[in-house]
């Protein structure tokens, strides 16, 4: 990757608010020209086909149409958003030989168009990072606004060390791959950027973050009931040998055909690190256990619900005034000593 080229200063009129323009090169045969915003001076661009061409009878095309610029170099005008792909071709029989892309930056750059503002975790961003375990791979996502909006470039990196990324077909998003596992408090943040690109437009979008913070675990397995136990089993893909920090589980039950968001039966909500609840014997309704897992300690979001849907847990015919003692002797534990919890 090439850093910064050059400091290009372009003045035609007196009355321009900046005539600063930074060009960089993000990778190879990209050029961008980072501008402020507002009124602002037309800029000069300096071109070249290659070394191995300056002999040759080269003429050039901007975004595959010709134009009438000839010769292995040249310098173009680029006014407001008027850049493009720049592409030399040998005269006599249009053969392709290089090109270069030519980006537009604002900057600041604080005014995006590109990408939709998407709500999680604790603020509003535009970029969504999360991970299922600690193993060290993470996806991030995005939503374009532009239908021909493209990635140009995904950088992560740790402490400097680059992070593998590999770009989703569709351009909505990215799954990253940290190798080695996270057994230790993590002490150094992931540095994530995305450069998207629409025309000549280019927008750069990032996110900092601690792997702990974008854990959510899946959804808790094998759920059942033994005897008087409602059971379950850690998420499919959570690895132990790379979890750091070890699961919580957050259990209720609900109506029968509440969704698991609704509020729970008369018992409060459980936060429990173990992976069993006790239940009654007696329930002469229908309901739903409800189970969601979680990284302890971290603050990060839980994971999706799964649940269970039980019938009866006995056969045993219970009347109403059961039913009332019962709810008496859970409600008023004083009142009997064997009161069970939910």
């Amino acid at each position: 990757m090439r850093g910064l080229l050059a400091l290009m200063v372009v003045c035609v009129a007196s009355n321009f608010v900046s005539c600063v323009v930074t060009i960089y090169s993000p990778m190879d045969k990209v050029l961008v020209l980072s501008v402020p915003h507002g009124p602002r001076a037309p800029s000069n661009v300096s071109l070249v086909c290659g070394e191995a061409y300056k002999d040759q009878d080269v003429v050039w095309k901007k975004n595959g149409q010709s134009t009438r610029y000839v010769g292995n170099q040249l310098t173009v005008r680029v006014e407001e958003m008027m850049a493009g792909n720049f592409s030399c071709h040998l005269r006599h029989d249009g053969s392709y030989l290089n090109h270069t892309l030519v980006l537009v930056q604002l900057n600041p750059d604080n005014e995006t168009v590109l990408l939709e503002k998407l709500s999680g975790g604790s603020d509003t961003q535009h970029i969504l990072c999360s991970g299922h375990n600690y193993s060290g791979s993470f996806d991030c996502r995005w939503i374009k606004k532009r239908e021909n909006a493209a990635v140009l470039l995904v950088k992560a990196e740790r402490n400097s060390t680059a992070i593998a990324c590999e770009v989703e077909a569709d351009g909505s998003g990215v799954r990253c791959n940290e190798r080695g596992c996270v057994k230790l408090e993590e002490s150094r943040v992931i540095d994530f950027s995305v450069y998207i690109y629409s025309n000549a437009r280019l927008e750069k979008y990032s996110r900092v973050f601690f792997l702990r913070d974008i854990v959510i675990p899946g959804r808790v397995t094998n759920l059942r009931v033994e005897g008087e136990s409602f059971l379950w089993e850690e998420p499919e893909f959570w690895e132990k040998p790379c979890s750091f920090y070890k699961l919580q589980f957050e259990v209720k039950r609900v109506q029968q055909g509440a969704s698991c968001q609704a509020p729970a039966l008369k018992e409060k909500t459980e936060i429990m690190d173990v992976k069993s609840f006790h239940i009654y014997k007696k329930k002469p309704k229908k309901y739903v256990f409800c189970v969601r897992a979680q990284a302890s300690y971290t603050g990060a979001p839980w994971g999706e619900y799964s649940e269970l849907s039980l019938p009866l847990i006995t056969q045993v015919k219970v009347t109403e005034a059961e039913n009332e003692k019962d709810f008496r002797e859970t409600t008023h534990p004083a009142a009997k000593s064997s009161t069970a919890s939910l």
